[in-house]
């Protein structure tokens, strides 16, 4: 399935980011993304624990390991809401929905009624076919 058409389960993200930092990233095909947290969790090992610490982790303080347990943290965070906006820009995507603040709309609006930005229309949505004498870009002014 393409990337951009099916839906993403934010809590399989977010539990695979649990088991390998970035791992919720490549569910989610950010390929770019999942290097990013890798290669960060890497650097934050290597400049911030403790070599004893990354040795033998089951005999070390919480405090010691914690930076990368920050940097798990906001990976498993980062992985749900990325999910959670793709899924979000799918359903304005396949609804009519305001792309502003994804709100339900009427489907013959041009501006939306909860925030007022204008309602971009796209060309499966409209049906009609322009003519020379629709066009809008005649010297009406």
């Amino acid at each position: 399935m393409d990337q951009s058409t099916s839906r993403k389960r934010p809590w399989l993200a977010a539990g695979l980011g649990l088991l390998i930092t970035g791992l919720g990233q490549l569910y989610l095909r950010r390929w770019k993304r999942a290097l990013g947290w890798a290669i960060f969790a890497v650097l934050v090992g290597a400049f911030l624990v403790p070599e004893s610490t990354l040795a033998n982790p089951a005999s070390a303080d919480l405090v010691d390991g914690a930076p990368l347990l920050v940097v798990a943290l906001l990976s498993v965070i980062d992985a749900y809401l990325i999910a959670q906006r793709h899924n979000v820009r799918l359903a304005v995507a396949q609804e009519s929905r305001c792309s502003s603040c994804y709100r339900e709309l009427d489907a013959d609006v041009a501006f939306c009624p909860w925030c007022g930005s204008e309602v971009q229309s796209t060309a499966a949505d409209d049906d009609s076919t322009w003519t020379d004498a629709d066009n809008p870009s005649d010297d009406r002014f």
